[in-house]
């Protein structure tokens, strides 16, 4: 006791760099422990602090100048000045410096000598010049209108403020007030897009504190957009929707033939891109959909690419696909959106999922922690608090028993020590289908690397990535809500 009680706590910028990437208590703890070793480490940062904001004339990161006694920001405009600034990958200290030869990693300037001490970067340094050179390609949606360009820029590198301007002044869609105000907290109550911002770090946290994950929202409450034409429709796609959609390919657009909508064997609309999912919901190419629709989007992608042979196996079976998604947070927020994935799917086809949950991650003001609802005529859920392999056994403790498949959306596996158990599980269950998202393409090569040469060899771009550029601190990659997709036990299926 007497040890943590002398453990000073770290600095705030570095406490915050370490809730945008996966809060965990005891690794911060280690790592505020790791910095009390070192003979004036403080004493450094301030003075690199002080640096920064003497020969930097950003006025954004002149603002980040604060107390190091300060422990976290009182406001959201504080909180923002704080995220703007950029971090040295080895020693985690501010820094504006890219790597000259990749430009995908912040290094500090002489006199300190990170770039020499993290030398491993060097081994990986060419490759993330190819991930940083597929900026382009990942920034690209073509049938989106222009709405979606500013969240694209260099300042949504290493800032959130232009995303919060959007949602706030443009869309309305939050309140421009403080966070802790009555109408801001009524707000939150009534949208989906209250989680948008500032990441889910853990369930006291802010972007927590009012979310009831059992409480249900139509569409036209979860969005909150005066314009209800920039919503889809709360019903089921027909074949005529698949026709009507078609048509209009037809007449618009060159060399139509490859851009139609087709269907698999199953009936399932095979769709690859936004603008696939644009027309056959009858959506303007204006609608901001596409922001939240990422989420129901990617897990219809998985289920529709690389789930044809559980479904298969399961409908001949006479039951429905057991999913099982695990490392929900955010999603939390928005339950009723993902009645979307039932609506584009045939209703014949019947879905359990269920929701795993990390108790820390759960609301505080949940009143229950076992939650059972049916989204839709063809797609029942079920969220759980607890953890794969620890609380929760799989096979038994899951309504309906063992999956079918295991989905996370920007899983990081390497992220917690929990997600051991599913890789485990999944190399023990090779009849099982696993698939996850990752924000960045290193991340997700790593993260695809757990599972074999196979697993790695499928990490793909995803169609249906968030089209809003994300920050990362001590980094330059491209990042992207569930930008990359990748599959354990990919299961081929032979007509």
């Amino acid at each position: 006791v007497e040890k943590m009680a002398s453990v000073p706590s770290p600095p705030c910028w570095l406490e915050n760099a370490s809730k945008k990437n996966y809060l965990d208590r005891a690794s911060l703890s280690a790592l505020a422990a790791a910095m009390a070793r070192e003979e004036a480490s403080t004493d450094q940062n301030m003075d690199d602090i002080k640096n920064l904001s003497s020969s930097n004339s950003n006025n954004q990161l002149l603002e980040c100048n604060t107390s190091l006694k300060e422990k976290q920001p009182s406001t959201r405009e504080e909180e923002k000045s704080l995220n703007q600034i950029t971090l040295c990958l080895h020693c985690r200290g501010p820094s504006s410096s890219l790597c000259q030869e990749c430009s995908g990693a912040y290094f500090c300037d002489e006199p300190r000598k990170c770039k020499l001490a993290g030398w491993s970067h060097q081994c990986i340094c060419a490759t993330w010049r190819i991930y940083v050179l597929r900026r382009n390609e990942l920034s690209t949606f073509p049938y989106l209108a222009d709405w979606h360009l500013p969240l694209l820029r260099d300042d949504c590198f290493i800032s959130e403020s232009t995303y919060h301007n959007y949602l706030t002044n443009i869309l309305g869609v939050l309140s421009p007030v403080n966070i802790d105000s009555e109408y801001s907290t009524v707000n939150r109550k009534q949208t989906w897009w209250a989680t948008e911002l500032y990441g889910w770090s853990g369930g006291s946290s802010l972007s927590a504190k009012y979310v009831e994950p059992g409480r249900r929202r139509s569409y036209i409450d979860g969005f909150a957009l005066k314009d209800s034409t920039l919503i889809p429709e709360e019903r089921f796609v027909t074949k005529e929707d698949i026709f009507v959609a078609n048509e209009k390919i037809m007449q618009e657009t060159q060399f139509p033939e490859a851009r139609l909508i087709q269907t698999d064997d199953r009936g399932l609309p095979i769709l690859s891109s936004w603008e696939h999912y644009y027309r056959l919901r009858s959506l303007p190419p204006r609608s901001p959909a596409a922001l939240l629709g990422t989420y129901p989007l990617t897990l219809y992608y998985a289920i529709q690419r690389y789930g044809i042979v559980p479904l298969t196996v399961a409908q001949m079976l006479d039951k429905p696909l057991k999913i099982h998604i695990v490392g929900v947070e955010k999603e939390l927020n928005f339950v009723d959106w993902f009645q979307e994935v039932g609506f584009l799917l045939p209703e014949e086809v019947m879905i359990e999922m269920t929701w795993v949950v990390r108790e820390d991650m759960f609301p505080q003001c949940s009143q229950s922690k076992s939650i059972s609802m049916q989204l839709s005529t063809n797609m029942k859920l079920s969220i759980i608090g607890g953890t794969y392999g620890d609380s929760i056994d799989p096979n038994f403790d899951v309504n309906g028993g063992p999956p079918d498949m295991i989905i996370g959306m920007n899983a990081g596996l390497y992220a917690y020590d929990s997600w051991r158990y599913v890789v485990s599980y999944l190399h023990h269950h090779p009849n099982v289908v696993g698939v996850f998202t990752d924000y960045n393409e290193h991340s997700g090569m790593n993260c695809a690397s757990l599972g074999g040469g196979k697993a790695r060899r499928s990490l793909e771009i995803n169609p249906f990535r968030q089209p809003r550029a994300m920050p990362v601190y001590c980094m330059n990659l491209p990042q992207f809500s569930n930008g990359f997709i990748y599959v354990f036990n990919q299961q081929e299926y032979e007509v």
